[in-house]
């Protein structure tokens, strides 16, 4: 059964930000920037057919399965199973600082370099699946803040044009991030403390905390195997037919130390038709490729 909640409120996102630019030499720039997002009202998915307390929580395992947690006391509405219920209690903070260095075009040669540090919080990233709750205690949800499944802690952003001799331009375009989060490693061999990327199979430990009891790692404690680096570029070279016509061959490298960068590396529902984490593929990403073309221009 699929409700709304009557108190449903719109999302809503309050942004700041603040940024400055110096030069530091002839045709070179410095600049910061500071960015802060808060997201309030953000979409929910619960099952509120659940009885009574923190107190009748049954501990599983993983809760990244989407069924959602059980409790022992008798549901409210015994007939009816599963109730989803859309609400608007879920929160998020963003907090980003960029640093780069610009240079404008000028002796045959421009770039912009920088790097940014983030880090990315919320309560639910669920928000793309109305089919499963991936929540631990439905009366404890001040615990599921954490990092968002989007965060990425460090970013590096590199792009550049030269013009070489011989009327060759060269482009180098070069993209970084680091790993996202996820709350179970199914990957792990059961070696190591808890909640390490080795030992941590589950988000939580049943039975396995001091005197048998239940450890919950948190929400996202753990981090994929899906960083990022990519270093491509181009090069190209005009030959003039006339003073109205080109032909420029082109020849561009993508991914030129052939990096792994697997993409969504650990899925939720186990396949991707019932992922809503904004992935459409799986697996390893592009390999190093490599293309001819030629432009004829007018």
């Amino acid at each position: 059964m699929q409700v709304f909640d009557k108190n449903y409120a719109n999302p809503r996102i309050y942004t700041g930000n603040v940024g400055y630019e110096q030069q530091i030499a002839s045709g070179w720039a410095g600049y910061v920037d500071f960015t802060v997002s808060k997201g309030v009202h953000l979409t929910r998915f619960t099952n509120p057919n659940v009885c009574c307390s923190t107190a009748d929580l049954v501990s599983t395992a993983d809760v990244n399965l989407g069924s959602g947690p059980s409790y022992t006391g008798p549901a409210p509405f015994p007939n009816l199973g599963a109730i989803t219920d859309t609400v608007s209690s879920a929160k998020s903070l963003y907090r980003g600082a960029t640093i780069g260095v610009r240079k404008r075009f000028n002796n045959r040669f421009q770039l912009d370099a920088n790097y940014v540090w983030s880090e990315d919080l919320d309560d639910d990233s669920n928000e793309r699946d109305p089919f499963s709750f991936h929540y631990y205690n439905i009366y404890n949800l001040a615990k599921e803040y954490s990092y968002s499944d989007r965060d990425e802690k460090h970013k590096f952003n590199l792009v550049t044009h030269a013009e070489l001799p011989w009327k060759v331009a060269v482009d180098v375009r070069m993209q970084a991030h680091s790993a996202q989060p996820y709350s179970a490693n199914p990957n792990a061999t059961g070696a190591g403390p808890l909640c390490s990327n080795t030992e941590a199979a589950h988000r939580v430990q049943v039975g396995l905390g001091p005197g048998g009891t239940n450890v919950d790692c948190g929400r996202n404690f753990l981090r994929k195997d899906n960083g990022y680096f990519a270093f491509n570029f181009g090069a190209a070279r005009p030959f003039h037919l006339g003073e109205r016509f080109q032909i420029i061959p082109k020849v561009e490298v993508f991914n030129l130390f052939n990096n792994k960068n697997n993409i969504n590396t650990i899925s939720g529902s186990g396949t991707p038709l019932f992922d809503f984490d904004g992935f459409i593929r799986q697996g390893v990403g592009d390999p190093r490729e490599a293309q001819l073309s030629v432009r004829f221009q007018f």
